[in-house]
């Protein structure tokens, strides 16, 4: 950590010095890519790239390996495979490589190949590169190297017999040399594909030596030690020593709870993405290797829900924790220190959707935050315990539930050679374990809504409600049946079901069983006050056209988006509201701006009402608009308009008028207790297995108890019959958040009995 704020502050006044700035971007580049913030590094790279003279070789060759290796990383082979071939060429034109070089390149050219599925192109620049080591005097080590990354190679494009025989000639190679890093690391290939071809006698030999040569290493508590015994585990598991394998696999994954609980409490922000990508499969995979073991309702499944609970939303967890240690800390510096890294993030991320962004700017943001990160990372490590949520477990949440209540977690994952399954964790007071239950595969529910063009309101009605009966409705009333109170925690594709709407008998499921959608079980620990004081802050009826817009101006950009119209039923709807609220304020016209929504952060009211225009886009969609298009992620692509947003919309003044969820995140709404968003896509976000990316993290990890989304596109008319009744029946009616969510679901159910107007209403805790 201090290794990083180092660098970090030398490369901040590094950047002043005129020459050769561009080993600053190369260093930048290099951080940000061990963060996997592949956008950010492939942005460094690039700039590097520029600024490098062209008469010095050896660091474009530099600059473009790394832009290759970014580029492959996240997906964009095309990119990767450009830059593959100008480090190849920068080799065979200047003469600065030897054999050795060449056949890296070539290797590096094979796995591009291999990532965009062209298994001719791949093998071939296999063989290119054996033939730079086809000297029987060529060091050892380099063929040991070219075995590893063949292997890699015919893993990838699914040729695992080929791949067994480089790794076993690596495996051997290895052997001959003082045991390292890398020798387990090739033993842990080699059983690897032998696992994968079926061969797990052999497999567990060579797990077995890795596992041995990891302890002599590295020691029992190391993740080397740790993911040699798990892979171990596995291997008995199928072999038929369930038992075995069980024992070995409960000692692994309470290590590696262990581990990223301690290890997280003073990691800064910026690195814990990356931590978790490489931690948090270990926990999950106890999923699949409890259910292929038939541990369905036992210790063991309470292991592995133990780990469902930790790892699900355990970022966005961990971030509210450490927001809530640093402003309860008393330390005045270090609240305006973290204010000011989330403005930094903020306009960090504006700054690369801008081509003509100064890059110097960029890199220094960069620094002064990585800087700061480190600084409230110590910080929060010396104030107490951010990962005091981690305590809550199975025996916490099923406490936390009355008789009469159910809790179904869902999970999914992919087996091997299997689709995508989707399973759920059933939690009762009434049992010592928590029970696993299969409720449908993945190809299932992608079948059937390519048939109804991804349109999700439509799987409610006609055949293809009858087909979400049959695949979800029937195995959840097998669980639920003989409990009316449903919590449900969703995971992969459900968190865009509005499964209350899917039929049950003469009606739907709502009518049968009361759900609670929760964000994570622990939300049942920590149940919040029914009842809210209503003091209120009402969006609605805005203005989105501040500045007047010459005919024939509107940026080319645009097409497709086009000008966003006033929503009449909008203001109708929210001075109908405010006429039942004593104490509210009204931002209606062009007074609901941006500002006026950022100036709440740390003194919000207790509900907070916006009526206007979602959006939601994923990164590769054509229609966004202009002021979208050099974003990349979810929570930059998804948001609210608000007074004056045409502006932005158009692309005119650069996100002017656009409340992203990425600028919600940034605000301190720990006094809300009622969000509702009157707004179609609002519940709509990226899946990931972290949670849901939109709107709703957004609000969540501002502090928000409790949010009112909608699934999918919202009519007008429905939407102001949902949210009026449901003022009316929170203030003179039943007085609680969720009896008046439910009553306002039903008014709008009797004047709009189709489920496209009322199902896509959600309330998520």
């Amino acid at each position: 950590m201090k290794l990083t704020l180092c660098i970090a502050m030398v490369m901040t006044s590094a950047v002043a010095s005129v020459a050769q700035v561009y080993n600053n971007f190369l260093e930048a580049g290099k951080y940000a890519f061990a963060d996997k913030d592949y956008v950010l590094s492939e942005y460094f790279n690039m700039e590097a790239l520029r600024q490098i003279p062209a008469d010095s070789i050896a660091d474009r060759y530099i600059a473009h390996n790394r832009l290759r290796n970014v580029a492959n990383a996240g997906g964009a082979f095309d990119k990767a495979l450009a830059h593959a071939n100008e480090c190849l060429d920068i080799i065979r034109d200047s003469g600065i490589g030897d054999s050795y070089m060449l056949m890296e390149d070539y290797i590096m050219m094979a796995i591009v190949h291999a990532g965009m599925r062209d298994s001719l192109m791949a093998s071939h620049y296999v063989d290119s590169a054996r033939q730079q080591i086809s000297d029987p005097a060529t060091n050892t080590a380099y063929r040991k190297k070219f075995a590893t990354m063949a292997g890699i190679v015919y893993s990838r494009i699914g040729d695992w017999q080929r791949a067994e025989a480089a790794y076993r000639e690596a495996t051997e190679l290895a052997r001959r040399y003082k045991p390292g890093e890398d020798t387990a690391m090739t033993l842990n290939l080699y059983g690897n594909t032998l696992f994968r071809n079926d061969r797990y006698a052999d497999a567990l030999g060579v797990y077995e030596e890795q596992c041995e040569m990891s302890r002599n290493l590295f020691g029992e508590d190391s993740k080397e030690f740790q993911w040699a015994n798990y892979c171990i585990a596995n291997a008995r598991a199928y072999m038929g020593d369930i038992t075995g394998g069980i024992g070995v696999y409960e000692k692994v994954i309470r290590w590696y709870r262990d581990k990223i609980v301690n290890d997280m409490r003073s990691m800064p922000e910026s690195e814990r993405q990356a931590y978790l990508d490489n931690m948090i499969d270990i926990l999950q995979n106890a999923i699949p290797f409890g259910i292929e073991a038939q541990h369905n309702c036992d210790e063991f499944t309470r292991i592995a829900y133990d780990n469902l609970l930790l790892s699900k939303g355990l970022l966005l967890a961990t971030e509210k924790s450490t927001d809530a240690m640093i402003r309860h800390s008393g330390d005045a510096e270090n609240v305006a220190m973290l204010d000011s890294v989330k403005t930094m993030r903020g306009r960090l991320t504006e700054m690369l959707a801008r081509p003509n962004a100064e890059p110097v700017e960029i890199l220094n943001l960069y620094a002064r935050i990585k800087t700061i990160d480190v600084i409230l990372a110590n910080a929060c490590a010396a104030n107490g315990n951010n990962m005091s949520f981690a305590a809550v477990d199975y025996e916490a949440v099923k406490a936390g539930l009355k008789e009469d209540e159910i809790l179904l977690d869902f999970a999914d994952f992919k087996p091997k050679s299997k689709p995508r399954q989707y399973v759920c964790y059933v939690v009762r007071r009434d049992q010592k374990y928590p029970e696993v239950r299969y409720i449908c595969n993945g190809n299932e529910l992608d079948s059937l809504l390519a048939l109804e063009k991804h349109r999700w309101s439509n799987l409610y009605s006609g055949e293809a409600a009858e087909d979400m009966a049959k695949i979800v409705g029937r195995p959840l009333k097998e669980i639920i049946n003989g409990f009316r109170k449903v919590y449900y925690v969703p995971s992969g594709i459900f968190h865009k079901l509005a499964i209350e709407a899917i039929p049950e008998g003469e009606g739907v499921m709502c009518d049968v069983y009361e759900f609670k959608r929760l964000t994570s079980a622990r939300e049942i620990v920590a149940r919040h006050d029914e009842q809210v004081d209503l003091n209120a802050r009402l969006y609605g009826g805005l203005d989105y056209d501040d500045i007047e817009i010459p005919a024939g101006k509107i940026p080319a950009g645009a097409v497709g988006s086009g000008r966003l119209e006033r929503l009449l039923r909008s203001g109708e709807e929210v001075c109908e509201i405010s006429g039942m609220l004593d104490r509210h304020v009204l931002l209606t016209d062009d007074k609901g701006t941006e500002e006026s929504f950022m100036e709440m952060s740390g003194n919000s009211p207790s509900v907070i009402h916006v009526s206007t225009h979602g959006f939601y886009y994923s990164p590769d969609d054509p229609d966004r608009p202009a002021s979208l298009q050099g974003y990349n992620d979810a929570m930059s692509l998804s948001g609210l308009v608000m007074s004056g947003g045409n502006a932005g919309w158009l692309g005119i003044v650069p996100s002017k008028g656009l409340l992203t969820a990425e600028k919600v995140a940034r605000c301190d709404l720990s006094g809300t207790g009622i969000v509702c968003l009157a707004s179609c896509h609002s519940g709509q976000g990226e899946v990931t297995s972290e949670g849901l990316y939109g709107l709703q993290r957004a609000f969540k990890k501002a502090g928000v108890e409790t949010m009112v989304l909608s699934l999918w596109e919202a009519s007008d008319n429905a939407t102001k019959c949902f949210m009026t009744n449901f003022y009316s029946d929170l203030l003179n009616g039943s007085r609680n958040r969720h009896s008046a969510f439910e009553f306002a679901r039903r008014q709008v159910r009797e004047r709009f009995p189709l489920p496209f107007y009322w199902a896509g209403f959600v309330l998520v805790e």
